[in-house]
Formats: C-alpha cells, sequence, structure tokens
C-alpha cells in the first residue's frame, strides 16, 4: 500500500469490471435435486470495466436508472465488495483489504439503510463511534457540537433514535458518519423520503462541509436537485457503463429550453411533438403531472407536456400548438438537468460534442 501524495487522484478506478452470479432454480423436486448435481447459474453484468479519477475534495454525482451500477461502485469503493477484474484505490489503499487506516479514512451513508442503534439516544449512538474510531474526548466534543449545529439538531441529542422522523434520523445519520473526519465521504441517496426543507437543509450541510473541509463526496442521487446544487462534476451510468464524465453544463443544449404546456384536448406526447414540429424524445410528460389534475369537466387528468426547443424557435412552436389545440397553462423555463439525462438515456449517448470526458 503507497498513500496518495496531495496532487496525486484521492480515488482512482482502473477497467473495474463487477459480475455478480445467481443460480437458477425451476419447479418441482427434479429441478431442486438438479441443483446438486449441476447447477445452472447466471451472470449479471453490474460494472463494465469503468475507469475514471478524482481529485482531492471534489464533490462528484454518480446518477443513472435503478440497476445502473452506482450503489455496487460505491459498495467497491468502500471496500464491502470486491471488483471481479480491474483495480480500485481510495487515498492509495485497496478497499477490499479494509485496512484500519482506511475504514478511519472513509465513510458510507446509504439513504435507505439505518446504520445507528436505533433503541439509544444519538448521544450514546455517537458515543459508541467515537470509542470504535478512538476519537480524543476534546475532539469529539468539538466534532459533534459543530455538526449538530450546522445540521440543528442540538435539542434532539438526547432523543431515542427510533422517536426521531426521517429527517431527523438523516441528519444523524450523518453526523455519527463525519464524526470521525472522513477524507472520503461515500453518499447513496441521502435525501431520499426527505421532505423539501429538510432535503434542502442537508444539501446546504454537505455544501459547507466540502467546502470548509476540503473533504471528497461522491454522491448518488435520483433528485436532481441535490446534483445541481451540490456537484461540480456528473458521471452517468448506463447498465454498467460511463457514458459521460464532466461538468453539468456539458449536458446542456446551447440556447436551449423548455416550454411547459397543458391542453385542453387529450393528445399523446407523439402527437404534441407532430403538431409542434419537434423530434419525439423532445416532448415528456411531467411524472408529478401524469396522474393529475382533473379538467373542469371531470373527464379526467390533464397531463403537463415538456417541449424541448431552442429559445428562438419558441414563438413558432407555440404558433403551431395554439393552430392545432388549446392552450389552458403555459411556461417557459430553463434546462432541467433531469430532462438532459432523460434524453441522454432515450438517445443513448452524449451529444452535441459532449462525449464521455467533456
Amino acid at each position: 500500500m503507497t498513500k496518495t501524495n496531495a496532487s496525486a487522484p484521492i480515488i482512482s478506478v482502473n477497467k473495474v469490471r463487477r459480475v455478480f452470479r445467481s443460480t437458477q432454480k425451476g419447479e418441482g423436486m427434479k429441478e431442486t435435486l438438479g441443483l446438486l448435481l449441476k447447477p445452472k447459474t447466471t451472470e449479471h453484468v453490474a460494472l463494465k470495466e469503468v475507469s475514471f479519477t478524482i481529485e482531492p475534495g471534489s464533490f462528484v454525482g454518480l446518477i443513472g436508472a435503478n440497476g445502473a451500477g452506482k450503489t455496487t461502485l460505491l459498495k467497491i469503493l468502500s471496500g464491502l465488495i470486491p471488483p471481479s477484474s480491474g483495480e480500485a484505490t481510495v487515498l492509495g489503499y485497496k478497499p477490499f483489504d479494509r485496512t484500519m487506516p482506511f475504514r478511519h479514512a472513509i465513510s458510507l451513508v446509504m439513504g435507505q439503510k439505518a446504520q445507528l442503534w436505533w433503541d439509544l439516544p444519538a448521544t450514546d449512538a455517537f458515543d459508541l463511534l467515537k470509542a470504535i474510531y478512538e476519537i480524543p474526548e476534546a475532539k469529539y466534543r468539538e466534532r459533534l457540537n459543530t455538526l449538530a449545529e450546522l445540521l440543528d439538531v442540538k435539542r434532539l441529542l438526547q432523543t431515542q433514535i427510533r422517536r426521531l422522523s426521517l429527517g431527523e434520523r438523516m441528519k444523524m445519520e450523518l453526523i455519527g458518519a463525519l464524526l470521525h473526519w472522513p477524507k472520503v465521504v461515500f453518499l447513496d441517496e441521502p435525501t431520499i423520503g426527505l421532505d423539501v426543507l429538510a432535503a434542502e437543509k442537508l444539501r446546504d450541510f454537505l455544501k459547507v462541509f466540502n467546502q470548509k473541509e476540503k473533504a471528497t463526496i461522491i454522491l448518488t442521487s435520483h433528485n436532481m436537485d441535490d446534483i445541481e446544487r451540490l456537484c461540480s462534476r456528473v458521471m452517468i451510468l448506463k447498465t454498467g457503463e460511463m457514458i459521460f464524465d464532466g461538468s453539468p453544463s456539458k449536458l446542456l443544449r446551447e440556447g436551449e429550453c423548455r416550454l411547459r404546456v397543458r391542453l385542453k384536448e387529450t393528445l399523446t406526447s407523439d402527437a404534441v411533438a407532430d403538431i409542434a414540429g419537434v423530434k419525439k424524445e423532445d416532448v415528456t410528460v411531467g411524472e408529478s403531472d401524469a396522474g393529475g389534475e382533473e379538467d373542469e369537466g371531470g373527464e379526467g387528468a390533464i397531463p403537463t407536456f415538456y417541449v424541448e426547443t431552442n429559445k428562438d424557435a419558441v414563438i413558432r412552436v407555440l404558433q403551431a400548438i395554439m393552430a392545432k389545440a388549446t392552450i389552458l397553462d403555459m411556461g417557459i423555463e430553463e434546462q432541467s438537468l433531469e430532462s438532459v439525462i432523460s434524453r441522454i438515456y432515450s438517445e443513448g449517448g452524449v451529444s452535441g460534442g459532449a462525449g464521455l470526458h467533456a
């Protein structure tokens, strides 16, 4: 093991591949006995020769659809599972060796899994972590006070963790993960299930911690607000392959905007695309509205259509839609990272000159 110097990448991943194997079993006793004699196995390739490096102090967003390989990659980098082939190093350590210095230098927070002891008050759970990480008393008190103040949970430190709200528990999980002042933090969906206010406070805290402590943070999230507000670099995985690695701004098409319209007529997104004179993939139905608001006659939900177009073409697109349909509501928005990601997935890659390492 060789520790990294100050100028070297803090994380290095070279052609990492991860394959999961599972045994298949058919119905009946015959198939059960067959497993003992000649088991049938299937392979699922979760990561396909992924390579990248990350510099110290970076805040990187790792995004992709469910099953893209995000959590698998974080588990490899945090030492929970080994790669099937290739090499990954974090702070100069091979993660799966799980040496004590490595474990003291990193932290993993999984939004869907509790890591603190639910039956204990938060302070007792933190006292256990203090002993595990051998944190000196003075530093422990200083850090706990700083973190609790930043996250506004001082009044809750004596409360049993199971009695806290989801947002409050997530804050305690973060405190527990950061008490030993890790140099690298892996966050897997930290704002999942949180209300808007709680998610905003968590984002503010993470931004401050990254800037003040120069911690390197990798964040996975389906919430595009997390990515847009926190990350200066985005990596996109699609079925185990890295299809984009660069600045979020490189994903946005220059001069484009998003036209939002609600129509009186019942139309499909393909029909709206034909009327507007744009590509079918440039028209989407808002997820939050698809189930949505009923029209005045109670005839059913009225979807909101989002049309990706050039700012210079907005008037033409609106005129084309108004010639064939009745607009109940409309607006013009900047491009959202979420819509851009959807477009990239539908197109199968990054277009417009933004390549894998843009």
